[in-house]
């Protein structure tokens, strides 16, 4: 065995205990930090990392500095020992029978600790060899990896910035960074990734971008940034030889990861303070685990850790404790054994010399001379005599000691039987006055109780209407405060524009210019889409109106730069946010017609302008039922809010005379929406204009709503106009076959029967409904108000009595069958 082989052994061997003591301090400090900063918590667990690393290294300094034991003196103790042991055949026989009676049994313990320290140390180059084997591994391992972040990286800078390229200048710009990474879309990741340490580069995967928005997507890099701020590439490539060294201790695997999972959390702060969304940037990082591969160890990516801790610790959540994993146990089992066995086996020279040295002297005091020589062990009673005449006492005495071994005591006698428990005494004679009563003569049974009436059946509680739903605001971007300000943002495609008006403002026709703005009034546009921001402000005073442009905050007065600034802003402005849209319908409309209306309108960008306009050109240009038409199919087109829509066709329906062609693209225009409530108001707004309803045209909506409730209540409102034919008699009904709701449908075909009573040709229709019914009471009450309302001839008698017949209960049945009768 080789030094070195011998050194490494122990090194390793003790290294288990070491890293075992570093991982309990510095769990411990990390959880007293725990509500401290997550640098903090970065910083210490990579010291510890660090004095793991230098543990085996001082280990070995100190064993190759230290002498090596030699088993040999202890040998020597008990030879020397030997010589002067004399004493004829009897004296021998009985000093090895006391040295293997009373001698070896206490070295027996330590004999079995030398034989396994021996083991263990021949053991030692088998444990080198194989950890040089493991890091042999792992080193190939750590090579795979670089050279695939190599080649990520080669191919990013050989790409062609991304889009994102200037939004990454402005943030290093925030962060103080010299200059700012590479960014370049790959299909090569999964997740944002940076690579690289002198020269690096972030990877935006192209899968992910399409589902993030822009502000999200500058978190994100604000989140690669701060790992290049941090030197976090560096560090890490450092942490991989660290856990390629140590590879069999699961502290160093526990410390590294958890070295990562601060890491995480500090780039994480420094996102959320430049983005100042903390909600957005959680729901970034849940979109991109959604999309998260199996990703290079030596590269930085923006979903490293545990995704529920990272999205817990930034909205402020509490955090329930780091899980113990269940390694952590064999660990401390491993530690406590190799503590013991290498401790022992570098203290067995000076334990075994003890044992063999207290032997030698034991053997000698009982081998010393019978003939009175001086502090010899002397037989008392004679020790030959009594081993061999079996005497169950034996005493001995060694040097001045004697020693006195008691015999066995006799075995105690067994305890007495229990006596026998006596036996229960007889019962006591009946006294001679019971043996003389007569039995008593059995009573007359009861007579039986005549049965209770059935109860009629409780009718069901009829459902509750659901909740109308709350008109939707204007979009999101918008604001309005208590002194008549107006503000508006919007981000798209990388614009980031701020409005702020205050007063009534009208713009040209061709959107380039703001052609009056009330007196007092202003409006201020600001673009921060490039790293320098650049403002138009326009004022009224006094019946003037001035315009000023601002590049970083700077003026430049008002030149063709401004100009056409203010041009590129005003379309976006108006176009989406619908400022100005009665007015400028009404110009449009003047000069264009409703043609160019509907083609200003296919430009706008929102539904709630879109609404606005449409709005505006019925009032405009009253249009008849042809004219309605082109705006019907905008509608059905364009507007994708139920509430938008649903007000538009509202204000058709209210405004414009349609026919039964109109009517039916009316009903079209309601064929994708998904609200009851909205597709409810719009069918009883186009019932209540009078618009003709015959044939399928009103019930293709209606078989498109799902609630019972809204379903009845169009229905009730097409049977009490009246005035319909016997198709559209038909499609109600079969509308009202097809309701969830027994209520609702019993409800319905009452109101149908009061309204149009029984006709021969939807007496079909009408029992169909009747028997799509499930519960018995509601199909009761409807037959019953149908025999009431109508008088009964052949044709339906057996109509009436088929129906009643399939009623379950005996109850409604009986009834039905008797207002039949009646009849």
């Amino acid at each position: 065995m080789t030094p070195l082989l011998e050194t490494t052994g122990w090194a390793l061997i003790h290294f288990v205990w070491q890293g075992a003591a570093i991982a309990a301090a510095a769990a411990t400090i990390l959880r007293m930090l725990r509500r401290r900063s997550a640098g903090a918590r970065y910083a210490v667990a990579c010291a510890g990392l660090a004095l793991m690393l230098a543990a085996p290294a001082l280990t070995i300094r100190l064993l190759l500095d230290a002498p090596r034991a030699d088993l040999r003196a202890a040998n020597g103790a008990f030879d020397a020992a030997a010589p002067h042991v004399r004493g004829d055949a009897v004296a021998d026989s009985i000093a090895k029978s006391a040295v293997a009676a009373g001698a070896a049994a206490p070295l027996a313990p330590w004999i079995d600790l030398q034989s396994a320290g021996a083991q263990l140390e021949r053991l030692l180059p088998a444990i080198a060899i194989a950890w040089l084997l493991g890091v042999v591994l792992l080193l190939a391992r750590m090579a795979g990896g670089w050279w695939h972040v190599r080649r990520l990286h080669r191919t990013a800078l050989a790409s062609s910035s991304s889009r994102w390229q200037l939004a990454c200048r402005r943030l290093a710009y925030r962060l103080r960074l010299p200059a700012a990474a590479h960014v370049v879309e790959t299909t090569l990741v999964d997740v944002p990734t940076v690579v690289g340490w002198l020269r690096p580069a972030i990877l935006l995967p192209v899968a992910a971008l399409a589902s993030l928005s822009p502000a999200q997507v500058e978190a994100i890099l604000a989140h690669e940034l701060a790992h290049i701020r941090r030197h976090d590439y560096a560090v890490n490539v450092l942490q991989t030889i660290v856990e390629t060294l140590l590879f069999y201790h699961p502290a160093v695997w526990w410390l590294s990861n958890r070295i990562r999972e601060e890491r995480e959390h500090c780039c994480d702060d420094v996102a959320v303070a430049l983005c100042g969304d903390p909600v957005g940037y959680a729901e970034a990082l849940a979109e991109l685990e959604s999309h998260r591969m199996l990703t290079a160890t030596m590269a930085m990516a923006a979903t490293g850790g545990s995704l529920l801790d990272r999205v817990r610790r930034i909205l402020r959540m509490p955090m329930s404790d780091e899980p113990r994993s269940a390694s952590w146990a064999a660990t401390l089992a491993l530690t406590a054994l190799f503590t013991a066995a290498a401790g022992s086996v570098e203290h067995m020279p000076r334990i075994i010399a003890r044992g063999h040295a207290n032997a030698a002297s034991s053997a000698v005091v009982l081998r010393a001379d019978r003939h009175g020589a001086p502090g010899a062990a002397k037989p008392i009673g004679g020790v030959a005599a009594a081993v061999a005449g079996g005497v169950a006492r034996v005493d001995v005495q060694l040097g001045d000691a004697q020693y006195v071994v008691p015999p066995p005591p006799p075995p105690p006698p067994p305890p007495p039987p229990p006596p026998p428990p006596p036996p229960p005494p007889p019962p006591p004679p009946p006294p001679w006055y019971e043996l003389q009563t007569p039995p008593v003569p059995p009573m007359p049974p009861t007579p039986p109780v005549p049965p209770t009436p059935p109860v009629p059946p409780v009718p069901p509680t009829p459902p509750t209407p659901p909740t109308p739903p709350a008109p939707p605001a204007p979009p999101a971007d918008f604001s309005m405060s208590s002194n008549g300000q107006w503000r508006m943002q919007w981000s798209d495609n990388g614009m980031r524009v701020d409005v702020t008006l205050h007063g009534t403002i009208a713009f040209t026709d061709d959107l380039t210019d703001v052609q009056s703005l009330s007196d007092g009034g202003s409006i201020t546009i600001r673009d921060w889409t490039a790293i320098v921001p650049h403002t138009v402000e326009v004022k009224s005073s006094g019946g003037t109106i001035t315009r000023e442009y601002f590049v970083g905050g700077v003026s430049r007065g008002w030149s063709d730069e401004g100009r056409r600034f203010l041009a590129a802003m005003l379309p976006h402005l108006v176009r989406r946010s619908g400022l100005g849209a009665e007015s400028r319908v009404k110009s449009i409309y003047a000069k264009k017609g409703s043609a160019g209306v509907l083609q200003e309108i296919d430009l706008l960008e929102s539904d709630y302008a879109r609404r606005l306009y449409l709005v505006g050109l019925v009032d405009a240009a009253h249009p008849d039922a042809a004219g309605a038409a082109p705006i019907l199919q905008r509608v059905g087109e364009r507007l994708t809010s139920d509430y938008d829509r649903r007000t538009v066709l509202a204000h058709v329906a209210s405004h414009v005379a349609l026919d039964k062609r109109s009517a039916l693209a009316y009903v079209q225009a309601m064929a994708t929406m998904k609200s009851d409530y909205d597709q409810r108001e719009a069918l009883n707004a186009l019932t209540k204009s009078g618009a003709g309803l015959d044939g399928d045209a009103a019930f293709q909506a209606v078989a498109h709503m799902t609630s019972s409730y809204d379903k009845r209540i169009v229905l009730a409102q097409i049977i009490d106009r009246g005035g319909i034919s016997a198709d559209t008699k038909k499609g109600v009904l079969a509308s009202a076959a097809k309701m969830q709701s027994d209520y609702d449908r019993r409800l319905v075909l009452t109101a149908f029967i009061e309204k149009f009573g029984l006709e021969a040709a939807t007496r079909e229709a009408f029992f169909a409904a009747v028997d799509a019914m499930r519960s018995d009471y509601d199909r009761a009450e409807t037959l019953l108000a149908a025999v009431r309302r109508m008088p009964i001839d052949a044709g339906s008698r057996a109509a009436y009595v088929a129906s009643a017949e399939r009623l379950r209960s005996q109850y409604d049945q009986n009834r039905v069958l008797a207002a039949i009768a009646k009849k």
